[in-house]
């Protein structure tokens, strides 16, 4: 009988021994950085606090959700769906421009984002309805076309909210941040020229503080940082230079006995920073490739994993270049170029994007099967209670058992292409197509 995945979460493994400290050549510098332009309405009250770590069933605010781990807070969806029949198909509508990025969900509140060459919106839907709310178009007048990719498009970013503000981030280097009215509250342009996919890296939040990380180019050239913004007035509180080349990854924060941790992947490197400084904390060499997968936090366990590199799973916590005391286990596979790892405390998957399911045991790495599915993904595995599920680029999907043996519960379609990950909010799954949001729930 299969048990409830939230139920099996593990807390974390004691710390090991501190580690070496990083070579001082590598090691990147923080500081602080003037404002820059952040226009117009810079608000008179103080920096909020984001909820990014306040994982209920009726908020779905960062790419994968509160933590990144792609994880639902409840257990009672539907796993058969089907748009053609309409099962299990609560409500869809329309987009005016297509999109790559996902939902994010506050309470009652959706919000998308799209663009096409010339123009980018943020909309802002009712979730329990589909009913557009508004459309805010960003920098109209902004008639440069951005370096974009087929893979990623015009708009794969993924937006961020903290409950008052929802924040957007465009491949053009526009991040705006609107109030749930739609209003301006401050925007900024971002330099991402060196982006040689177009941007896909999504913003995140952390205690007043919207982290962006920009990784450019190759090492050599020092333009990859990372940098933080004030929540309220888009004003850069720090920024960190970067030893590593240009990624799409999104960064988590974890909290490891009281300390939070921002946690990068980009190659070479995993590194961990003090959200609230920039400091360096600790980091690992493991990456390699063009990196997009981005990282998870499961079991007291940071997993990363990427194609022509290793599934890795680090220990966090530690001082400098911690690659030969804090790794768990490292195994080799046919592993992600696009898609993010799952882990449920208990099992990790891994899906590549020519559709190689595998499931390894979470403590040990020991592969437990793999399974071939059809045809390609971009969509993030997600968990529902003790049930997986998996989105192809076609728009099929399959739900499989959260077990170490491969077991098919059911199949779905969603009519269209899907390039983005189910959000998951009030019992219900919401997917970004690439014509429409569609909403699966419960009939």
């Amino acid at each position: 009988m299969r048990r409830a995945a939230l139920s099996r979460v593990k807390t974390a493994p004691a710390a090991f021994v501190p580690a070496l400290l990083l070579c001082a050549a590598l090691i990147g510098s923080c500081q602080p950085e003037p404002a820059g332009d952040a226009e117009p309405g810079v608000p008179d009250h103080p920096p909020l606090s984001a909820a990014v770590t306040e994982a209920l069933p009726d908020r779905w605010t960062r790419f994968r959700g509160p933590v990144g781990s792609g994880i639902a807070q409840f257990d009672n969806l539907p796993v058969r769906w089907d748009v053609d029949t309409g099962d299990n198909i609560l409500w869809s509508t329309p987009l005016p421009l297509s999109g790559a990025n996902s939902a994010v969900i506050w309470k009652d509140l959706l919000f998308v984002t799209g663009a096409d060459d010339g123009s980018r919106a943020v909309y802002c839907l009712d979730a329990h309805s589909g009913e557009m709310r508004w459309t805010r178009h960003v920098a109209p007048e902004w008639t440069d076309t951005p370096r974009t990719h087929a893979m990623t498009g015009y708009a794969a970013p993924t937006c961020v909210t903290d409950g008052s503000r929802v924040y957007a981030s465009f491949p053009s280097g526009h991040v705006i941040a609107l109030d749930f009215d739609g209003e301006i509250a401050w925007k900024r342009w971002f330099d991402f020229s060196e982006d040689i996919y177009g941007r896909a890296t999504s913003p995140v939040l952390h205690e007043g503080l919207l982290i962006l990380q920009i990784d450019l180019g190759k090492p050599d050239i020092g333009r990859s940082h990372i940098k933080a913004l004030d929540s309220a007035t888009g004003r850069t509180r720090w920024r960190s230079r970067r030893p590593v080349q240009g990624s799409w990854t999104t960064p988590i924060v974890i909290d490891i006995g009281g300390r939070h941790e921002l946690v990068t992947s980009a190659k070479p490197w995993v590194i961990a920073y003090d959200p609230a400084t920039g400091e360096d904390y600790w980091r690992v060499r493991c990456v390699e490739g063009d990196s997009a997968p981005s990282p998870i936090y499961a079991a007291g366990q940071v997993y990363v994993a990427n194609i022509y590199a290793e599934l890795t799973a680090i220990v966090p916590g530690g001082t400098g270049d911690v690659t030969r005391t804090r790794v768990r286990w490292s195994e080799r596979g046919e592993l992600p170029d696009i898609t993010s790892p799952l882990s449920d405390g208990r099992l990790i998957w891994t899906l590549s994007t020519g559709g190689m399911l595998a499931c390894r045991d979470a403590e040990s790495g020991e592969l437990q099967y793999r399974h071939r599915l059809p045809g390609r993904y971009r969509s993030s595995p997600a968990l529902v209670g003790d049930s997986v599920y998996l989105i192809s680029e076609a728009g099929k999907s399959t739900v499989i058992a959260a077990e170490p043996e491969f077991e098919k519960i059911a199949p779905g379609s969603f009519g269209e292409r899907v390039y983005s990950s189910p959000a998951f909010a009030h019992g219900r799954m919401y997917i970004r197509g690439t014509e429409q949001i569609i909403c699966v729930g419960e009939q």
